[in-house]
């Protein structure tokens, strides 16, 4: 009366004489080494859990080769963050984080300097004391105070 099937239970019926195949719920191998703990269910085995191949890194892309059971990771040039708050489309390259484009902070005012704090990705001005030209050609030597451009000396005419 053997099938040779591990996931049914064989015996001969001591009332009838007749071969009974009864699935049973054992442990088997379905034949693939990625998958762990697999169960007879329904006279067939089932596969079990995935073998977990996650390498936690976002730049790879982990996989499982079913007549080994051997985890791989090839890098990919998926979209990430890199931590920084002030880069943009961030992109994965050789298996790590890239980052990609910075944020522009620029306020468009020459009298401040600007900045991004990584942490937070918001955008600042402080005031500086750059060099600047106010628009009248007759002050030279311009500075920024307060945010804006402040005249310099007047333009001493030569005769």
């Amino acid at each position: 009366c053997n099938d040779s099937k591990v996931c049914t239970t064989d015996y001969c019926s001591t009332s009838s004489g007749n071969c009974v195949y009864a699935n049973n719920t054992v442990t088997c191998s379905d034949g693939n080494l990625c998958t762990l703990l697999d169960k007879c269910s329904g006279g067939k085995c089932k596969a079990g859990s995935a073998k977990n191949c996650n390498d936690s890194n976002v730049c790879t892309t982990d996989s499982c080769t079913t007549s080994t059971g051997k985890c791989s990771s090839k890098n990919n040039t998926a979209s990430c963050a890199d931590g920084n708050l002030c880069t943009l489309l961030d992109k994965c390259s050789g298996g790590k984080c890239k980052a990609g484009s910075a944020k522009n902070c620029s306020d468009g005012n020459v009298c401040t300097t600007d900045s991004c704090t990584t942490s937070t990705g918001k955008c600042s001005s402080k005031n500086n004391t750059a060099s600047c030209t106010d628009g009248n050609a007759c002050t030279l030597s311009d500075k920024c105070s307060g945010g804006g451009c402040k005249a310099g000396s007047a333009k001493m005419l030569s005769r």
